[in-house]
């Protein structure tokens, strides 16, 4: 059972089922304090007595939990049965971390403190918890236990492992003795509550202008990149995005693996690549331009490809000349690289393809775990201006935007509707921004 008891100032509390939650100030950062029912002898004795139950004829835990409950006192009833849960059903140790969806990552990578990124402060980079994982037997036996959860299993003959979760989480997990000194895992936990385009701007990710304008963009179907490295927060910024769009849009999300979430929006229908289960399954395999093709043929305002690699790109820029909106993420940290990566093998873009991208936008992880936009570039027939510099905050309005407005407000001044439409949806963000709760850096 975790101890609690650390001194600091208490950020948030909250409850993980009859687990108590506390972001707390320690020192110049802060600890994820978990305070867990607490077991007094007499319910340890009858908590080992219904696991050796358990072991010897299988009893469901809920049945257990009610038998040997019968004569304790309410507080003990519940740790009793908290605890029997939490071992026969749930992730012993790591449940908290299992269940907390305010957690983005957690991670173990020796015996020591569990430590995590929390969605209310993710600029603290990784914190402590007061979880401790004593020893390297039970830190095998807790990556065992979280993936044969997850329906696999680790061995010393495959000790390399990821795999989801039945709610869509990504385990990594390493077992020790074959590739390493220590087993680990690393969960990434992705969002059941993705963040809005105001959480970003709360975060300091990008201002309420440049989320106005990028909100436009992706209405007005311009074909849009979001670049950066692993972990800066391109789908998280492709998936607010998407969130904006009118109810009445029809958005295709096409991914490998489901990150984006975009359940409260009617219009939105999700694809997910089918890939080879064992060597030479192959023909089992769906690939994302199969799905691609498919997409088009249910009539979207959207396409939105989780993260480009392939030819899969050539698809979507197909989409993007025929008059949809496309949207995707892309592993690159500089204009240059990008351009080379989409005109080389596999993507294979002619100048022609290249020229119906209208924005790129790249977002960086600061060291202080931070995520920012740096730069957008807007792009007229192959030659790319830089609208948005991060680090003087100098933003130019889209003059892309403007052209696509003149379509609608014949008569007016497109450059007057523009700068309209983008302070009006930069003053409703801003609202929604101040609403957001982030726990300050120290």
């Amino acid at each position: 059972m975790a101890e609690s008891g650390e001194e600091g100032k208490v950020f948030t509390e909250y409850f993980i089922g009859d687990a108590v939650v506390r972001l707390r100030q320690h020192e110049n950062s802060l600890l994820y304090e978990v305070d867990e029912p607490k077991l007094n002898d007499r319910v340890k004795k009858l908590l080992e007595r219904a696991m050796e139950e358990y072991v010897r004829s299988g009893t469901e835990p809920e049945k257990l939990a009610e038998k040997y409950s019968k004569k304790l006192r309410e507080n003990e009833a519940i740790a009793l049965r908290y605890y029997l849960l939490r071992e026969l059903r749930g992730y012993s140790k790591l449940h908290v971390f299992m269940l907390d969806e305010s957690i983005e990552d957690f991670t173990v990578t020796q015996p020591g403190p569990v430590r995590l990124i929390h969605r209310l402060a993710p600029h603290y980079e990784w914190i402590e918890s007061n979880v401790v994982i004593e020893t390297d037997e039970e830190l095998d036996r807790l990556v065992r236990l979280v993936i044969e959860r997850s329906g696999g299993s680790i061995t010393p003959a495959n000790p390399v492992v990821e795999i989801l979760t039945p709610t869509y989480d990504r385990v990594a997990g390493v077992l020790r003795g074959e590739v390493s000194l220590h087993s680990s895992i690393t969960v990434r936990k992705f969002p059941r509550r993705p963040y809005s385009l105001a959480r970003l701007i709360r975060l300091g990710t990008l201002s309420s202008e440049v989320a106005a304008a990028l909100w436009l963009a992706v209405e007005l179907k311009a074909n849009v990149i979001i670049a950066g490295l692993t972990g800066s927060g391109k789908t998280t910024l492709l998936n607010s995005l998407l969130l904006q769009l009118p109810r009445n849009y029809k958005i295709v999300t096409i991914e490998e693996h489901p990150e984006i979430n975009l359940r409260d929006h009617p219009g939105w229908l999700p694809l997910y690549a089918r890939l080879p289960t064992a060597p030479g399954a192959k023909e089992t395999a769906i690939p994302l331009t199969q799905l691609l093709k498919a997409a088009l043929r249910h009539r979207p305002t959207i396409i939105a490809v989780g993260e480009a690699r392939a030819e899969e790109v050539q698809d979507m820029i197909t989409a993007a000349s025929v008059g949809h909106g496309t949207a995707t993420t892309l592993h690159t940290d500089s204009l240059d690289h990008m351009i080379k990566r989409l005109t080389s093998h596999p993507m294979n873009l002619r100048a022609d393809q290249l020229a119906l991208i209208d924005y790129a936008i790249f977002i960086v992880r600061r060291p202080d775990g931070r995520r920012q936009i740096t730069e957008i570039y807007e792009n007229h027939g192959g030659k790319w201006k830089r609208i948005y510099d991060g680090m003087s905050g100098k933003f130019e309005l889209p003059g892309k935007l403007a052209e696509k407005l003149a379509f609608t407000y014949k008569g007016l001044d497109p450059g007057e509707v523009l700068t309209l439409e983008i302070r009006r949806r930069a003053d409703v963000l801003r609202a929604q921004a101040r609403a957001e709760e982030v726990v300050a850096a120290a």
